[in-house]
């Protein structure tokens, strides 16, 4: 799954566009029913403006509230030194990129001792914006050899439903979360290295642009 900073600037662009056809619509409008001065034109345009108005600055509001979310987990990130959490801010996300051993011992779903409180810092910033969470599971293209889970399809489920479970025992409304596993099928870089298969061994919790919950990203 790749996403970049275009993915940001091609979402800002049109967006615009759009805002300014509405105020150059709007005005078209305005003038007309200046020149008309028909009661009824004057009070559609001030519903009408009222209405923008008020969508505009809800939408200001959702995307500062997302704004301050990403640099109090990047602060949070830095003060508890962890250099090796990936944290993407897209057009659709704010996303937090966990290698699995973080978490995770090998081939198991039960968080490490060394998880809960990472996972705790996590809880309490995402406790504070309604966004609905996307939690996704992700492992690379080696077969489970024994252990209790017989795929990689069931391990990487299960790590994602324990990372729920956790955020949602430290006060996250269950009701925002999706989970998801993807096994080796979703890989952020090249299995044939071990490099390559450490970086696709992750857990993804992602904060959603409201609206996107059910927006399947393409990888």
């Amino acid at each position: 799954m790749s996403e970049s900073a275009d993915e940001t600037q091609l979402w800002m662009v049109p967006y615009a566009d759009l805002m300014s056809m509405l105020v150059i619509l709007f005005m078209a409008l305005f003038g007309y029913a200046y020149a008309t001065k028909t009661p009824e034109m004057e009070r559609t345009l001030a519903s009408m403006e009222l209405s923008l108005d008020t969508k505009n600055q809800s939408q200001a509001r959702a995307r500062l509230q997302e704004a301050e979310l990403a640099l109090e987990l990047r602060n949070e990130l830095a003060t508890l030194g962890l250099q090796d959490i990936g944290l993407l801010v897209s057009a659709k996300r704010v996303k937090l990129t966990f290698p699995a051993p973080v978490l995770f011992d090998e081939g198991s779903a039960a968080l490490a001792p060394q998880a809960a409180p990472l996972l705790d810092s996590v809880a309490r910033l995402l406790a504070a914006a309604p966004n609905p969470i996307l939690v996704e599971g992700h492992t690379d293209n080696v077969p489970i050899a024994g252990g209790r889970y017989r795929t990689n399809w069931e391990l990487s489920a299960a790590r994602a439903f324990s990372v729920v479970e956790h955020l949602i025992r430290r006060g996250v409304d269950s009701r925002r979360f999706s989970a998801r596993g993807y096994a080796e099928h979703r890989p952020a870089a090249d299995n044939a290295t071990a490099e390559g298969r450490r970086a696709n061994r992750r857990i993804e919790i992602s904060l959603l642009r409201r609206g996107e919950a059910e927006v399947e990203e393409k990888p």
